[in-house]
Parts: structure tokens; C-alpha cells; sequence
């Protein structure tokens, strides 16, 4: 597993990944940006206080707030900038590791792809929101918040991005049974996509490194399936 993830981080300087990288860390601080600024001014404009003191401790707290949630709905959100240079990733990965492989299936982004990422997008947007009080008051009295966000976002992950992969490869129906199948890896994967996606600097690498890493995964469970298939 973790074999995978040091050659998803190993290709960030590979030189057909290069705009792919740059791009997608724009992409990355953009959403961040637009999503923490946006929760700021929202709390900023809503009046719940005339006391300009309670105001002030309001805007404070918010604040603190918008910038958590902002960390915790990133790794659903980052999907939108993975779905974007999914191919572009997959290719170069498949282009230094995986030569033998023939071209990917053609895929229909308003039949296939955009159904799957918006349903995505409303799951875990409606999950995080809903676990988010349990988040901040398991992070004051526990410090484990993070772990709590961790799990849930990391099993999340782990269903979208390798769905994502498969169906380069497989129908829609066949990945989701190929998924469910490898459930355990899949969520080791997301949980580790998960984590990454807290780090400061590394959450906006996230949607290569993640696209990379989870093509890694596909492919060995796949190749072992096959091999295991053939053998006497």
C-alpha cells in the first residue's frame, strides 16, 4: 500500500505530469480559498448579536469554524478537481508503470462521470455537515476530531476515487462490484487520501497524488485477481 503511495509522490516531477501538478494545486488553493472565505462571509453577515462584543466573539469563533470546516469537506470537494485531470494522471501512471496496458474504455462525463461525482458530492457534503458537531466537540474534549473525520471521509474516499479508476477500465456496474469486493484495501486507501488531505501544503497535491496512488491500487489488485484467476 504505502509501496504505491511513494511512487504516487515519486511521478509529481515527472515531466508529463508537470502541468497537471500546477494546475491542479491552482485548482486546489482556489476551492480551499473560495470555500473558507465564503463560510467567513456568511458568518460575517449574519447579525445574531447587537453587543459588539458578542459580535466580535461570534466573528471569532466563526472564523476558527470556517477554516474547519474548510479541512473537512476539502477531500469530498478535491474529488471535483480529480475528476478534472483524472485521465491526464492515469495516463502518465500507466505510461511509466503499466506500458502493457491497452487504451481505456470511452466514457460519456454527462451519462457516466458527472451523475456518480454529483451524487458524491451531495453524500459527503450532507455526512461531514451533519458529523460536524460531533467533530468539534470530540476535538475540544478529545483531540479526535481529525480521527472521526478521518474514517468517515476515508471510507467516502476510498468508494469514489477507486470507482473513479476502475471505470477507466470496467463498466460502471463492474467497478462498483470490483470495489465492493476489495472494500478493505479500498478503505485503507481512502483513509490514507484522508489524512493526506489535512496536511498543510500536501491537501493541495491531494486530487494527483490520490488519482496516482489509487490507479497504483487498481492495478495490483486487478493483476493479482488476474493472476490468480490463471493459475493451475
Amino acid at each position: 500500500m504505502f509501496n504505491h503511495l511513494g511512487k504516487a509522490f515519486a511521478q509529481l516531477g515527472d515531466p508529463k505530469m508537470n502541468w497537471v501538478v500546477f494546475a491542479s494545486l491552482g485548482a486546489a488553493l482556489a476551492l480551499m480559498i473560495l470555500l473558507i472565505g465564503g463560510t467567513i462571509a456568511l458568518i460575517e453577515n449574519t447579525t445574531l448579536f447587537d453587543a459588539w462584543y458578542l459580535r466580535w466573539a461570534v466573528s471569532i469563533a466563526g472564523g476558527l469554524a470556517a477554516v474547519l470546516i474548510g479541512w473537512f469537506l476539502f477531500p469530498g470537494l478535491a474529488i471535483i478537481i480529480s475528476t478534472m485531470f483524472l485521465e491526464s494522471v492515469s495516463r502518465a501512471v500507466e505510461a511509466r508503470h503499466y506500458p502493457h496496458l491497452p487504451p481505456p474504455r470511452d466514457q460519456s462525463f454527462v451519462g457516466e462521470i458527472l451523475p456518480e461525482l454529483l451524487k458524491f458530492l451531495a453524500i459527503i457534503i450532507i455526512v461531514n455537515l451533519i458529523a460536524l458537531p460531533f467533530y468539534l466537540v470530540l476535538w475540544w474534549l478529545l483531540g479526535l476530531g481529525f480521527v472521526i473525520a478521518w474514517v468517515i471521509n476515508g471510507y467516502l474516499l476510498g468508494r469514489e476515487y477507486m470507482e473513479m479508476v476502475a471505470m477507466r477500465r470496467m463498466t460502471p456496474r463492474e467497478a462498483k462490484d470490483f470495489r465492493r469486493e476489495n472494500g478493505g484495501a479500498c478503505f485503507v486507501g481512502g483513509f490514507i487520501i484522508a489524512v493526506l488531505a489535512t496536511v498543510p501544503i500536501v491537501n493541495l497535491l491531494t486530487p494527483v497524488i490520490a488519482t496516482a496512488f489509487m490507479t497504483h491500487l487498481f492495478e495490483d489488485i486487478r493483476g493479482k485477481e488476474v493472476a490468480k484467476r490463471n493459475s493451475p
